[in-house]
């Protein structure tokens, strides 16, 4: 059956084959216990998709990424408790209807699309918000005070304690990394026992520092690729690269493999996190960390920070134990790195379980 793509184009091939190897490797994440708190995301991708409402059931169609591929399909009834909680669709086409978003709404599932930067286009279904008026009014009420401080401490110092975990986890114990914990060590010393009037400037010095340490650890690991004699690929992408962007006709780039899935799973906790804070009631708009001028929801970031190095965690030991071929991978005309769209369902699958709600339910109830 692949011998047709072979005779259209060897790319072609390679693609399909790698489809083929990733739709097969993907982690089984649906059927959880019913007790279970937290119900399952159903990811899609591919062209095609379609979402519709058949006969009162919410009937799914997966989108299609390569040839051969079956198609996917699934229905769920109203009242469902294994009905998935977040339908996410990575970078595909297709249509939904009117029907099915009032569908999802009477049935709390959000419905997310991300675009391939990772980056939130759409949320629609179960987003809508009512804001609690006395939880904004303490959020509003905490701006410029010593309260402000101490939480944005508290976010700070949450991040440093996880990045350690995840440089103790994931990375391969060596110079750099020694270094880098002790560094994140000795900062979060300064922050908790700091003599001195701390600031959110001087608070974000402090983070700044941390993440040069941190993300200098993971500098030039060793990533494993086969297949690269076929069809080349950069240089840079047998090592993990800086984590840096580029900007190219207005969009920000991703130009390396382990930054594109680092962005698909921040993009699925922003909506996590996005979810959860406005579920409590409160207004992603007022932020304390992360200013306004050019992020319209600066709280869901703020509260973010110590969930970043657990996505870390999960995309790193990915990409560490994985072996790549050029079929994962395509570069677009502006140099952006794109990922093969049933690999980005693998990924988005392994980063959707972390969640924000414990460090949510915390801030509001410091404010």
């Amino acid at each position: 059956m692949l011998y047709r793509a072979q005779k259209t184009d060897p790319d072609d091939l390679e693609w399909a084959t790698r489809s083929e190897y990733w739709q097969a490797h993907k982690p089984t994440i649906r059927g959880r216990p019913k007790k279970f708190k937290y119900r399952e995301p159903l990811i899609l991708c591919g062209h095609g998709a379609n979402i519709r409402v058949d006969h009162n059931t919410l009937l799914v169609r997966d989108g299609f990424t390569h040839y051969p591929q079956k198609g996917e399909q699934f229905r769920f009834f109203p009242g469902d408790a294994n009905s998935p909680d977040r339908i996410i669709i990575l970078d595909g086409s297709g249509a939904i209807t009117f029907d099915a978003i009032n569908w999802m709404s009477d049935q709390q599932i959000e419905f997310v699309r991300l675009d391939w930067r990772g980056h939130i286009t759409n949320i629609g279904g179960n987003s809508g918000y009512s804001g609690n008026s006395k939880l904004i009014e303490a959020q509003k009420a905490i701006k410029g005070t010593k309260r402000e401080i101490e939480i944005a401490r508290n976010l700070i110092s949450g991040k440093i304690v996880a990045s350690i975990e995840t440089l103790k986890t994931v990375i391969p114990k060596s110079e750099k990394r020694e270094f880098a914990i002790g560094r994140l060590n000795q900062k979060f010393r300064d922050i908790r026992n700091s003599k001195t009037p701390l600031t959110i400037s001087k608070l974000l010095g402090i983070e700044g520092a941390c993440a040069a340490a941190y993300f200098a650890a993971w500098h030039n690991l060793p990533i494993n690729w086969s297949g690269f004699k076929r069809k080349p690929v950069p240089d840079n992408w047998f090592q993990i690269a800086a984590r840096t962007m580029t900007w190219r006709a207005g969009f920000r780039n991703a130009r390396h493999p382990v930054n594109a899935m680092l962005n698909y799973g921040y993009g699925i906790l922003a909506n996590q996190v996005r979810t959860q804070v406005i579920a409590a009631g409160m207004d992603p708009t007022i932020g304390i960390i992360h200013g306004n001028s050019k992020n319209q929801i600066p709280l869901v970031y703020d509260l973010m920070e110590p969930l970043r190095p657990a996505i870390d965690r999960a995309v790193l030991g990915f990409a560490l134990s994985h072996t790549f071929t050029p079929g994962d991978f395509t570069i677009n005309k502006w140099g952006g790195c794109r990922l093969n769209p049933q690999m980005a369902k693998v990924v988005a699958a392994r980063t959707s379980e972390i969640c924000g709600d414990g460090v949510v339910e915390r801030f509001a109830l410091t404010i």
